[in-house]
């Protein structure tokens, strides 16, 4: 019995760490090829080689998903390498903690900029030539933070917001041929909640392990998420096995959001 995934190819953004680099990994591990698009084209590379591991089915681009010309190279790229995209997962983002009252028009442009244009300028490149092949599965990774207001993380909540009903009415217009789904994680441990702790702690003088604390004792499962939960996930909506899903926001959160 083969792979979910032989023979296909998947593009996966930011997939230098954290999410993305477990996306990829759970990918290969199925049998796809996979690019990794990430800003940083070196860590890129070298997240690519150690996935890859000798098969030669993993390979690096560095990319702007905020930059047109910088995702249509990607998606020429992952075309010309292995001649077609099966699947495209937009996991690229920024997360900054700010009060809104504080909140520089930098901060609300670059959530913005990365976290909700970048998707649909990926979404944008890669969609023809799906539609062209009438296949396809596209998985947004968006947040539960879009599903509702958090202190400090306005801006980061308008951008994921934009995520999951930009996903919505892509998904209308694409099907049959391509479905669109997003995965909404809760508080997963990469670098990221690292610098959540550190930036809330110099905010506020609350203690990392009582900020631990505060965040653990919203989550009914009792613990944060993984980078490899949500990769379980995401993989599942890409699948044939999630056929009769689109258009769908998928909370991975240990039942911390539940809407």
């Amino acid at each position: 019995m083969g792979n979910r995934f032989d023979g296909r190819s998947v593009i996966v953004t930011g997939g230098a760490q954290g999410m993305g680099r477990a996306i990829a990994s759970a990918f290969v591990d199925e049998g796809a090829s996979v690019v990794l698009a990430d800003l940083n084209g070196e860590k890129a590379a070298a997240t690519a080689s150690e996935i890859d591991g000798g098969r030669g089915v993993v390979s690096a681009v560095d990319c702007n998903v905020t930059s047109a010309a910088d995702v249509e190279r990607m998606v020429a790229t992952t075309l010309e390498r292995h001649g077609k995209v099966d699947h495209l997962i937009n996991n690229a983002g920024v997360i900054t903690m700010r009060p809104l009252i504080e909140l520089s028009e930098e901060d609300w442009d670059s959530n913005l900029d990365v976290n909700a244009k970048g998707t649909f300028l990926c979404m944008r490149a890669v969609l023809p030539h799906m539609l062209e092949r009438k296949s396809g599965a596209i998985v947004n990774v968006a947040s539960q933070a879009g599903k509702r207001g958090y202190r400090l993380f306005t801006h980061y909540c308008a951008s994921k917001a934009a995520v999951i009903l930009l996903s919505k009415g892509a998904a209308l217009e694409v099907a049959p041929h391509v479905r669109i789904n997003c995965v909404c994680p809760g508080v997963v441990n990469t670098d990221m909640m690292e610098r959540e702790y550190a930036w809330e702690e110099a905010m506020t003088g609350e203690s990392r392990a009582s900020i631990q604390a505060r965040w653990l004792s919203g989550i009914p499962m009792g613990r944060f998420q993984e980078p490899e939960h949500v990769a379980r996930l995401v993989l599942f909506l890409a699948s044939d096995d999630a056929s009769e899903m689109t258009g769908q926001a998928v909370n991975i959160t240990g039942g911390m959001v539940m809407e």
